[in-house]
């Protein structure tokens, strides 16, 4: 099969050749490990850009060629425990059908130009790498704790560090530095070598949330979270932000035309939208009564988990802001609802279906919609299950919207 890589360059593998699955018990092997299999079909390995290597390391796992064990997360919603292989729940249509085109999920750091590093209050350079030009580096993580030498700060990339360009002191530099001005550094690395695009759908079987896991999993360095950009102050507790959302919702919901929707605060796990996103907000329609069921005038809820996660995960916000935003949302729902048509709806169905094409592709999607079913079942669900899930979402929403 041909498949782009990014950067827009086609290459095409075999499409029937039996490899034993290869597999690397360290950082230097499972690095080895890939550039053996792709030599195997019959591939320049040294000559491909360390982007190019790993988007195929990541498409040779998805079909086998290399083991891939499971790696467990934690629901981000509902916090469930989830066991996936990245590699092999990856939609790959993209890269089949050439369609990396995403000025997100396919652009890489721009190593035209400097990118600072806050914590040590200086630029940073890097240079186009090659999957060569980074053995030294693969070589070196095979060895913990990380050992940066003058061949690992040229491995990396590295230009510059502010006004240094000699790797031997930058080298010196990078040894001394503190964990977050490395791990700022280590992120700009990733981004200039790992597109957004390399990742997979993970659809939460108890809560029905889509969770993003990197894909291929192990990578030169573990993404770096600074703490210090964490949020300060603890998050209101239910009670106080079921209080703040009432006195701001009565002051909504009393302007709305009748009949006036109840307001709920909910304070379990949020319920998602069709694209596996926990909602801060839904909006369900009233009911007339009968004799097994009381009249409904219409249901807002608010989700103070989703509120919270917000919180902890990107730091301190207007919370009461943020409440008033989407009590008021709801309620355009709520209006539009009495009047018969509800264009935000279908505005936010229709973004959900642009979300599953840039993600699964464009022709992906078209092929799920006519052959999906054709395949064998028992391995269709074992191995690309998340990504159809989000398939026929789109599908069904294409559908809705015709009628």
């Amino acid at each position: 099969m041909k498949v782009q890589l990014p950067g827009g360059r086609i290459v095409e593998l075999p499409k029937k050749k039996k490899l034993g699955p290869r597999k690397g018990d360290t950082k230097e092997m499972l690095y080895g490990g890939a550039r053996a299999v792709l030599r195997e079909q019959g591939l320049d390995v040294d000559g491909l850009t360390l982007a190019e290597f790993h988007a195929l390391r990541a498409i040779a796992t998805h079909e086998n060629w290399l083991e891939e064990e499971n790696v467990e997360i934690e629901c981000r919603n509902c916090e469930k425990v989830i066991a996936v292989k990245p590699c092999a729940a990856m939609p790959i249509g993209p890269f089949v059908d050439a369609e990396l085109d995403d000025e997100e999920l396919d652009e890489l750091l721009d190593t035209t130009i400097e990118h600072d590093v806050p914590a040590l209050k200086k630029k940073i350079r890097f240079r186009a790498i090659t999957a060569k030009d980074a053995e030294p580096l693969h070589r070196a993580l095979a060895h913990e704790p990380l050992h940066v030498t003058p061949d690992v700060v040229t491995a990396m990339g590295i230009v510059s560090l502010g006004e240094t360009q000699d790797s031997r002191k930058i080298a010196r530099q990078l040894q001394r530095c503190d964990d977050r001005a490395f791990g700022e550094i280590t992120n700009l690395f990733l981004r200039a070598h790992y597109p957004l695009r390399l990742f997979s759908l993970v659809i939460c079987e108890h809560c029905g949330t889509r969770n993003d896991v990197d894909a291929p999993y192990d990578r030169e360095f573990s993404p770096y979270e600074d703490a210090l950009l964490k949020a300060s102050g603890a998050f209101p507790s239910f009670d106080e932000f079921d209080a703040t959302c009432r006195e701001i919702g009565e002051e909504l919901i009393a302007e709305a035309p009748p009949p006036k929707p109840l307001l709920v605060v909910e304070g379990g796990v949020p319920d998602t939208d069709d694209g596996g996103e926990p909602l801060m907000g839904s909006y369900v329609p009233g009911h007339e009564g009968d004799a097994r069921s009381p009249a409904n005038p219409g249901t807002i809820t608010v989700y103070y988990r989703t509120f919270a996660s917000m919180w902890n995960d990107d730091g301190s916000y207007d919370v009461e802001g943020e409440i008033h935003e989407t009590i008021e949302h709801e309620l355009e729902h709520h209006v539009a609802h009495l009047v018969g048509h509800d264009p935000k709806d279908e505005e936010e169905r229709d973004e959900i279906a642009r979300e599953a094409r840039r993600v699964v592709g464009k022709k992906a999607l078209a092929r799920a919609a006519t052959n999906a079913f054709a395949s064998d079942v028992g391995e269709f669900w074992k191995r690309t299950w998340p990504v159809w899930v989000i398939a026929l979402i789109a599908v069904a929403i294409a559908i809705l919207a015709s009628k």
